[in-house]
């Protein structure tokens, strides 16, 4: 049987082998496929392209998302936004280049154009909110080996453009609309400040066409509207021909002195006028040009063609001469505009000066009262620190301020008699410091041991000029002594001191800007 059963064998070997060698040319005879994991694979998740997408017309992202515990969902929402944010990326790199080349541009020797001047491209591209709108997404794959998930997104370059287009039509023709209305009125000095107003209006309208139409050379080139820049270059001469019919003059308020934290005490009055004739109800700003404070920045001319403002609060400066202007105002309702145009045309404006004095100029009285259970202490730590620190600060500090300026207790809690006094106090001094420190026993521990007491700093710090409070301190501390005259003279010692260093910061930050 052995012998049999190794033939037998032996045959069976035989005819698997021969099996192989069939197979084996079977498969070399076949064409060599790619992988399982890669059948069906989109050709865009290695190359980011799709050959029916062309670059000229179309703009293609992909980005992925990992697919954690089956969640699809948020591995979608992944892909999608980062293959949209690709898109977005390739759009700002084309706006980049654009810039440079519109650097260049305007570098250019000899180049007076207003319409290619780099300012217009870097103020109009603030103005306008050019969002990437119109991308889709066009595909997804899922892939199983990497666990990975697919978008491509997809822009539509003439899609897009033509809705970009259709947004510089409207522009364009609202911006028509407001030049006829403009033209009406600018030889009526009754109405010319809706010339004004309009042609303010008529030049963002165009500005921000121009934005889009950079926009729109860039995304879809044959869309672009090639008369855009000549309009916006006539409509500026228009304006600058209204503009120079104009002009602004000083009536009062000028070469005022002014101290820190305090107000001009005049108002700002100025005098529009059109062809040398005043013009009412023209739209006026006064802004700052050096310093600042508070300032009511929109005025309107009347019937003689005054416009006036306040200015107060005023913050130091480090100089001793400062400015306000008076400006023509062309879109009242939009500052930001007006700023803008102010770059792209001479703004007709009246300037007045104010004098600021120097931190060591302005006179500072200090005025303290400090009790100790009912009695006046020998020494004022509260106004002897404020006065020693605020010397530190180089102010001039009125140490021996004569008897009759000095303040009672009874002045010092209001009343007619506190004005009076400060009205007084005028007459030597800017600001002064007025308050008092008590000193007070808490009633509730009659041990012989322990008292306890606290003070209390009430203090206003008050600008003699306008006698107005430009800043107030109120704090308290407690403290335990054996007596009732040594709890008080510590408290009142602890409470000086925590007051005269808030005084002095805020003293600082009133007067310095600190």
């Amino acid at each position: 049987m052995y012998p049999y059963h190794y033939r037998s064998s032996a045959g069976n070997r035989s005819a698997f082998l021969f099996l192989i060698v069939v197979l084996l040319a079977t498969l070399v005879s076949l064409p060599v496929s790619a992988p399982a994991e890669a059948a069906g694979v989109p050709p865009w998740v290695q190359t980011g392209g799709v050959k029916r997408f062309p670059p000229d017309l179309y703009i293609t992202g992909v980005g992925s998302g990992e697919v954690i515990y089956g969640d699809t969902a948020s591995a979608q929402a992944e892909a999608d936004s980062r293959a949209i944010a690709q898109v977005a990326k390739q759009i700002r790199v084309i706006i980049q280049q654009q810039d440079q080349s519109i650097v260049g541009e305007t570098s250019a020797p000899g180049d007076k154009d207003p319409v290619t001047r780099y300012s217009v491209w870097q103020q109009t591209a603030a103005s306008v909110d050019l969002k990437i709108e119109g991308v889709r997404i066009e595909d997804r794959h899922y892939d199983q080996k990497s666990q990975r998930l697919f978008s491509l997104a997809l822009f539509d370059r003439m899609d897009q453009g033509r809705v970009i287009s259709d947004k510089i039509a409207t522009l364009e023709t609202g911006a028509e609309v407001l030049i006829r209305e403009a033209e009406k009125h600018k030889n009526n000095i009754t109405k010319v400040h809706r010339s004004v107003m309009a042609y303010g209006l008529a030049l963002k309208k165009l500005l921000q066409a121009l934005r889009y139409n950079q926009y729109l050379s860039i995304i879809a080139p044959r869309l672009t509207h090639r008369g855009l820049a000549r309009s916006l270059s006539d409509l500026e001469s228009n304006f600058s021909g209204l503009l120079a019919r104009f002009s602004m003059e000083i009536i009062s308020g000028d070469k005022q002195k002014g101290t820190i934290g305090g107000d001009l005490l005049q108002p700002l009055t100025a005098r529009a006028n059109y062809d040398g004739a005043p013009v009412p109800s023209l739209p006026v700003m006064f802004a700052f040009v050096t310093g600042s404070g508070n300032i009511d920045h929109r005025a309107r001319t009347n019937k003689n063609g005054l416009a006036s403002s306040t200015a107060g609060n005023l913050g130091p400066t480090g100089k001793s001469i400062n400015k306000i202007r008076a400006y023509l105002n062309y879109y009242p309702s939009d500052q930001k505009l007006q700023q803008e145009l102010n770059l792209v045309f001479p703004p007709v404006f009246a300037q007045f000066t104010y004098f600021l004095p120097a931190v060591e100029e302005i006179r500072i009285a200090v005025l303290i009262s400090e009790y100790n259970m009912g009695h006046r202490q020998p020494q004022a730590y509260l106004s002897n620190q404020i006065t020693r620190e605020l010397s530190q600060a180089r102010m001039n500090i009125l140490r021996d301020i004569p008897e009759e300026y000095r303040l009672s207790s009874f002045h010092s809690n209001g009343g007619t008699a506190l004005e009076a006094n400060l009205n007084k106090l005028s007459g030597i001094a800017d600001i002064v410091i007025l308050g008092e420190v008590k000193s007070n026993v808490m009633e509730g521990s009659y041990s012989a041991n322990l008292v306890f007491s606290q003070a209390r700093a009430l203090v206003k710090i008050i600008d003699l000029v306008k006698n107005t409070e430009l800043g107030s301190v109120d704090i308290s501390a407690k403290g335990a002594g054996p007596s009732r005259e040594e709890s008080g003279r510590r408290t009142i010692r602890k409470v000086s001191t925590k007051a005269s260093t808030v005084v002095a910061k805020e003293v600082k930050r009133v007067l310095l800007g600190q």
